[in-house]
């Protein structure tokens, strides 16, 4: 059980902009903004195989605009085909080595991969842009990353960061709960999946990850309330089946 990272591309499509290209004519260009567009939405609808389709026209068009790189790296990023999606962004940076959001999207990319290490350099090298609008969500993917590297203070260290730039980023508490919780730090985790709950009460995981720890330290009633809370927020789901089985356990014991 337990929630990965935001989900890349929905938080890299919100940065995104229309672009400006440079291409062989302006004829071209227009017709690469077209295409463009609809690679756009059609990878803001779900759709990435559309998008993929539309992007490819795009850069036919005019293939030196890094936007059309960055976005058709997304693209294709979503439809899992990761080698090509970093071999375009480096295109982009090629064109513009200024270009922060693609250091970001690289990073999203190399989390999906589970290479770790990479992701960490380039969403370090995302930090050192200072006008970057939202940090704490790279502190957040880099503290992911440590963790999946084993490396539970630095994770740590990363989440507090992030938590320190938007104290309701919920996401981040719940991830510092993890790492507490990995390091037997419980009143830690406890403290911050009460956090990422009061924040946001729906968030089913962290109710369960409570539950599972009130049970391990013996406080039989307060689990007995975050199991049902699960079970009550979404009844339907595995959490809610694993939750059940807590719930009956502390039943047969008395409560």
């Amino acid at each position: 059980m337990g929630m990965n990272i935001l989900s890349p591309f929905l938080l890299l499509l919100a940065g995104l902009f229309l672009f400006s290209g440079c291409g062989p004519d302006e004829k071209n260009i227009q017709r690469a903004s077209g295409h463009y567009g609809l690679g756009y939405n059609a990878l803001q609808q779900g759709d990435p195989t559309s998008a993929v389709r539309e992007l490819f026209e795009a850069e036919k068009l005019n293939p030196r605009d890094p936007a059309i790189q960055h976005l058709l790296g997304m693209a294709l990023s979503a439809k899992g085909k990761y080698t090509d999606a970093l071999e375009h962004y480096r295109k982009a940076l090629e064109l513009d080595p200024k270009y922060t959001e693609v250091h970001n999207a690289m990073g999203a990319t190399y989390l999906e991969m589970g290479k770790w290490d990479e992701a960490i350099q380039e969403l370090n090298l995302v930090l050192k842009d200072f006008l970057y609008m939202t940090p704490f969500l790279v502190h957040n993917n880099i503290g992911w990353a440590f963790y999946k590297k084993g490396d539970l203070k630095n994770a740590v260290e990363n989440y507090r960061k992030a938590i320190g730039m938007k104290p309701d980023f919920a996401l981040a508490h719940y991830n510092l709960g993890i790492a507490y919780r990995d390091g037997k730090q419980t009143d830690q985790a406890i403290a911050a999946f009460r956090q990422a709950t009061r924040i946001v009460p729906g968030l089913v995981d962290a109710h369960f990850q409570l539950g599972k720890l009130y049970f391990e330290a013996g406080k039989k009633a307060e689990a007995q309330k975050s199991f049902q809370e699960v079970v009550r927020l979404a009844p339907q789901s595995e959490a809610a089946q694993l939750a059940q089985q807590y719930l009956d356990l502390l039943k047969k014991s008395g409560k």
